[in-house]
């Protein structure tokens, strides 16, 4: 696989790995919300690539963010929802390495539960995860 198709699918596969089993709305897949249930929709972000030596075709640094968002219907203190973030959070703790062909991801630090906010009768919580990675 392609360096940025490598690091999608090392990021992806560690997505799937969340526990809960909530559904998981995919970057440029067609999902239909589960009516009024909880689920888990998927961003990402990348910083165009840092070369590191003179030469040509020779390993960048790589890094961006995958948001990992819960979306979850209203009518619960704010708290219980930062909670089930804050588990996201956790299962990509800074240092969390993913691997897929030759490349290995890494997440540098540890994620950032962000404000929630409402959209449509949900209450969706954001959790940006940055990676990184030389490839």
């Amino acid at each position: 696989a392609k360096t940025e198709t490598a690091i999608w699918v090392a990021l992806k596969s560690r997505i799937s790995t969340l526990p809960g089993g909530l559904p998981i709305a995919w970057p440029g897949q067609t999902f239909t919300p589960p009516g009024v249930s909880p689920y888990l929709r998927v961003g990402r972000a990348s910083a165009s690539p840092l070369a590191q030596f003179i030469d040509n075709a020779k390993p960048h640094w790589r890094t961006g963010f995958v948001i990992v968002s819960l979306v979850q219907p209203l009518g619960q203190d704010v708290s219980v929802y930062d909670q089930i973030a804050a588990g996201i959070a956790e299962h990509f703790v800074d240092g969390t390495q993913m691997h897929y062909g030759h490349v290995c991801v890494t997440v540098p630090e540890y994620p950032h539960v962000q404000e929630g906010y409402e959209d449509n009768g949900f209450w969706t919580v954001p959790v940006s995860i940055p990676w990184r990675c030389f490839a």
